[in-house]
């Protein structure tokens, strides 16, 4: 049923459900949206969050030295060690809604794995925009992050709160506003939770008896700095690289940094 309107000459466009998931990421700064991918896909994933964990605590040495940075349960720049990420990473809903926030062209800054653990604290529980350190407020969208629940995300084990439309304002709020307008987000595993990069957000507590794992992306426009450089971390890990443009593109092959004069021209030749 259409909503009745006066003296309104512009509106959000509405032709399906990713330009409502778009609606509510302009006005609220957060929405759910379906991933899309088969359940076996966020299995293995399940699988692959602990394992590459397992491998980056021994490159680093062992646990207590990521504790001594605060890095715990983090499993970094996973689609290096394990092509279901790429696959996840370029899943065709979240294409779509980058196209429709962003425009043509954009690049994943991060992609990590986050274990949530019912024994543990977890530093993720402050208040924090994912461009940190950040007060200020753009008409358009930047960035924004989007959050796979792996497991399902319920109230007992952690699921995220947002502080809806925070995105509007430079400065966080007060701590009365805080409480009082919280909100929690339950999911379902297998559906992206995705906010606005300058929505100020937490992660909740589990305290249920299950660990809670998901996988957050940081994608935004080409002039933001990436985390890792992923041309280099594929290439560290042995990884074969996308063979796709716009996937090479994506993960900032195109965006990065020339390494001389040289290099930037011949970046732009047309054989490139």
């Amino acid at each position: 049923m259409a909503v009745l309107t006066h003296g309104v000459t512009q509106r959000l466009a509405s032709e399906d459900a990713i330009d409502e998931a778009v609606a509510e990421m302009r006005i609220n700064g957060y929405t759910i949206l379906d991933s899309g991918l088969p359940a076996d896909v966020i299995e293995r994933l399940k699988s692959g969050i602990d394992r590459i964990y397992q491998a980056q605590i021994s490159e680093f040495g062992d646990e207590q030295a990521l504790a001594s940075i605060s890095d715990t349960d983090i499993a970094r720049c996973t689609l290096a060690y394990d092509p279901d990420f790429l696959t996840l990473a370029t899943a065709p809903n979240l294409m779509k809604l980058a196209t429709r926030l962003l425009g043509s062209e954009f690049v994943l800054m991060q992609q990590n794995g986050i274990i949530n653990r019912p024994d543990r604290q977890n530093y993720q529980v402050k208040w924090h925009r994912d461009l940190s350190y950040q007060h200020w407020t753009s008409s358009k969208t930047i960035a924004f992050n989007a959050l796979l629940c792996v497991d399902e995300f319920t109230n007992e084990n952690g699921a995220s709160f947002v502080l809806p439309a925070t995105h509007h304002i430079e400065e966080f709020p007060t701590d009365q506003f805080a409480s009082r307008h919280e909100k929690q987000i339950a999911a379902r595993a297998g559906s992206f939770i995705v906010l606005d990069a300058m929505l100020y957000h937490r992660g909740g507590i589990n305290v249920s008896t299950d660990v809670r794992r998901a996988v957050n992306h940081l994608i935004g426009l080409p002039f933001l700095a990436q985390q890792v450089n992923l041309q280099t971390a594929l290439e560290s890990t042995g990884m074969p690289a996308p063979t796709d443009p716009n996937v090479l593109k994506y993960l900032g092959f195109r965006w990065s940094p020339a390494t001389h004069a040289k290099d930037w021209r011949e970046r732009r030749m047309p054989s490139r």
